[in-house]
């Protein structure tokens, strides 16, 4: 059987190589002979040896220059050399052997007996040397094992927690590849719709969506695979008694070490019941919207004729002169009625709203006269209420609009003014700025809340209670409507218990409006 231990003998003799190889035979290594320097260099990139015998004197490349290549490469740099030499006992050819790494140096002729004692201790410490790094190296691949072991231990325990989690949550919980091949679910899928994981795999889960389901859940699934982004889609799912229920499905994707998607972790959410309270509130809505449009067309016609009515008796009764106190009845009545009248209005401009049928009838209108002329009307309403109101324009406010839209606008936020901050100063402020004409109403009333300031200009809504201040809620949302119609904005700022300040921006062409007014109009009622 061979040896595991090699010997490198380089020597450009024949004779030489033959002498050596005789001293050193033996069964405890191998002998490989080589006649020159770049065959020794050959042979050390085939194999590593336990000792290296080089003589110092060869053609070409020296024994100098050949040991000081061994020790430049890594894996041999630390087998040791030992130079042979006929040449004498130069004390610089030793000085030059050490420095170029050499462990020892023998003269020629060889003493037998120093050889073989020289190359078995090197063997002897090659043999150690392996001993040991087979032994660190199993020591290494043991804790490696071990730790692959701990890892593994650990994945599972925290794979395991995972699937504990998942299956104690209401939710429907998957898994899937990276394509979206799904892999688990946990098990209150099939407590849900019946189907087993087998049946489920892959895109088989896609049996039990609804069949009017299929083809969009299918194409909005491969969309949103692509988005490498969370993604949610909603889909109906069959149970298992054959009903159907919506679910909300999201997607959250894993990222390999690569940048890759590795996976997907997903939900299916029961919202069935909120899905259909939504509906049913869209339908309470509609019904509403649809009322409030009969009711107010159906009110405005016998309301229009009694507002004839009573002006035509009040003329009657002036011209033939009245008491006092049947006149105050009567303009008690006509005020009522008028207030009643603007309250159908509001109604049927909310219809027209929500059925996107507002459209604008634009012309030239000029904003500081047509606040002048809202401030003369209402300003019997602000002396009763306390309220002086002051006009502060300069220059031209000329727009392309809808005059009675922009009445509307004025007239609502005037009227707002005079409600809620009564006993104060109201300040109108018109100018022009940017392409917009921009007017301003300040009161002195109790302010708006930070968290109400958005509020407000919902349908219906109100800062205060409905019990001290009357009204549907609906002016500020009918005032916006109207200005984003146009292309403009309505916005409010306020400190509290300092008042509040609405400022309305409208486009002085409809060309500087971000869309023509038919569509401005119906992005304003989505």
């Amino acid at each position: 059987m061979p040896s595991d231990v090699d010997i490198l003998i380089v020597d450009d003799r024949p004779d030489h190589l033959l002498v050596i190889e005789t001293i050193l035979s033996s069964t405890d290594y191998n002998l490989v002979r080589a006649a020159s320097g770049p065959a020794a260099l050959l042979c050390i990139l085939e194999r590593d040896f336990a000792v290296i015998l080089v003589d110092v004197m060869m053609p070409g490349m020296d024994g100098f220059e050949l040991a000081k290549i061994i020790k430049q490469r890594e894996r041999s740099q630390h087998t040791p050399i030992i130079f042979l030499t006929a040449g004498g006992s130069d004390i610089n050819f030793i000085y030059r052997g050490y420095s170029v790494g050499a462990v020892d140096y023998l003269m020629k002729p060889l003493d037998a007996d120093v050889l073989r004692a020289k190359v078995a201790i090197f063997v002897d410490l090659f043999r150690k040397d392996r001993r040991i790094q087979e032994q660190a190296d199993a020591l290494h691949a043991a804790e490696r094992r071990e730790r692959e072991r701990e890892l593994m231990s650990i994945r599972a325990a925290s794979e395991q927690r995972y699937r504990n989690l998942a299956e104690a949550i209401p939710q429907i919980v998957w898994t899937a590849l990276g394509d979206g091949a799904i892999t688990y679910f946990s098990r209150r899928w099939y407590e849900y719709t019946g189907q087993m994981l087998e049946d489920a795999q892959g895109s088989g889960w896609i049996a039990a969506v609804a069949p009017g389901d299929v083809e969009s859940c299918a194409r909005r699934w491969k969309a949103g695979l692509a988005t490498r982004r969370v993604f949610e889609l909603e889909c109906r799912l069959r149970r298992r008694d054959g009903e159907l229920g919506w679910h909300l499905c999201r997607a959250v994707p894993e990222f390999g070490e690569a940048g890759q998607i590795a996976g997907w972790l997903g939900t299916f959410t029961d919202c069935d019941a909120l899905k259909r309270a939504c509906d049913t509130a869209e339908q309470a809505v509609n019904v509403r919207d649809e009322f409030l449009s009969i009711a107010s067309h159906e009110l405005r016609t016998p309301l229009t004729t009694l507002q004839f009515r009573l002006n035509s008796l009040h003329d009657d009764l002036t011209a033939n002169g009245a008491t006092a106190q049947l006149k105050r009845k009567l303009d008690s009545s006509l005020r009522q009625t008028g207030r009643l009248m603007t309250l159908v209005d509001s109604l049927f401009d909310v219809s027209r709203i929500t059925s996107r049928r507002l459209t604008l009838q634009r012309e030239h209108v000029d904003l500081i006269d047509t606040a002048a002329e809202l401030i003369e009307r209402f300003s019997e309403a602000a002396k009763i209420a306390g309220v002086t109101l002051a006009l502060d324009a300069e220059g031209a406010a000329v727009g392309f609009w809808d005059r009675l839209r922009v009445e509307q606008i004025i007239q609502n936020l005037l009227s707002n003014a005079i409600k809620y901050a009564p006993n104060a100063p109201v300040v109108v402020t018109i100018g022009t700025a940017g392409g917009n004409a921009t007017l301003a109403v300040r009161d002195h009333g109790p302010g708006v809340a930070p968290a109400d300031q958005e509020r407000i200009f919902g349908p219906y809504e109100r800062a205060v209670s409905s019990r001290n201040y009357g009204g549907l809620g609906l002016g500020l949302y009918i005032a916006r409507e109207n200005a984003a119609a146009h292309g403009g904005t309505i916005s409010v700022t306020s400190v509290p218990e300092d008042g509040a300040t609405f400022r309305v921006e409208l486009p002085l062409t409809p060309g500087a409006s971000t869309a023509p007014a038919a569509v401005a109009s119906e992005l304003a009622i989505r």
